[in-house]
């Protein structure tokens, strides 16, 4: 190697970068929306390491009440197909499907495996921080604002509790950023005294927080549907 190369390394660890990782990854996003898409060099273990994760995420997401109809339709298409594709995945992401009343509409609502849905988005949130600041941490605290409780025992003041935490976030002033198809994800950057915290939302709607370091001890209970 000469003095003028410079070895080119994953997002997420120090191995050689072989391929780029696209940011959300590409199946989120329909046909026709996949223009100039957020990209960051990768390895080949973190260009595919979620694979399952993402298509499981991927549909929960686009399931969710409020997603625009850029949303809605690529459940119908990319997710469906993904179903026929594979039935295990119908069986195990609406296993215990049953109505719920949410703002005087009827709709399902279903118990999501909340681990699957955050290694996807620690992920995102890893490359995005690559890209805006030039680190590599893999470590991330998921908040998920649309997801509810779904624990029978859960208390009023637990929910009070989150309700607190969850508006810190509204008072931070956060940055967006440009993209492409803003209908599909968009993304903003607050920085804040000892840190750095990103938003991320998925077609209009589906909220994801991130930041480095632990969640506060007084949170005791968190969505999970």
């Amino acid at each position: 190697m000469t003095t003028t190369e410079v070895a080119v390394t994953c997002y997420a660890c120090d191995q050689p970068a072989t391929s780029r990782e696209h940011v959300p990854p590409q199946s989120f996003f329909p046909e026709g929306h996949r223009k100039n898409l957020i990209t960051v060099p990768s390895c080949a273990l973190h260009n595919n390491a979620n694979s399952k994760d993402v298509e499981y995420t991927r549909n929960v997401i686009s399931t969710f009440f409020g997603v625009n109809e850029v949303g809605q339709q690529h459940f119908l298409s990319k997710g469906m197909r993904s179903f026929e594709h594979t039935p295990a995945l119908l069986q195990t992401t609406f296993a215990d499907i049953r109505p719920v009343n949410v703002r005087g509409v009827q709709v399902g609502a279903f118990t999501t495996d909340v681990e699957r849905v955050k290694a996807v988005m620690s992920a995102c949130f890893t490359a995005l921080n690559f890209r805006e600041a030039g680190e590599k941490v893999q470590h991330w605290e998921i908040v998920l604002p649309n997801m509810g409780f779904s624990s029978s025992d859960t208390t009023q003041e637990q929910v009070a509790v989150w309700g607190q935490f969850l508006s810190l976030f509204g008072q931070m002033q956060f940055q967006p950023r440009p993209v492409h198809s803003p209908e599909v994800f968009q993304y903003a950057v607050a920085d804040i005294i000892g840190g750095r915290v990103y938003s991320m939302r998925f077609y209009k709607s589906f909220l994801v927080f991130g930041f480095k370091g632990a969640t506060p001890s007084t949170l005791v209970a968190e969505p999970t549907f």
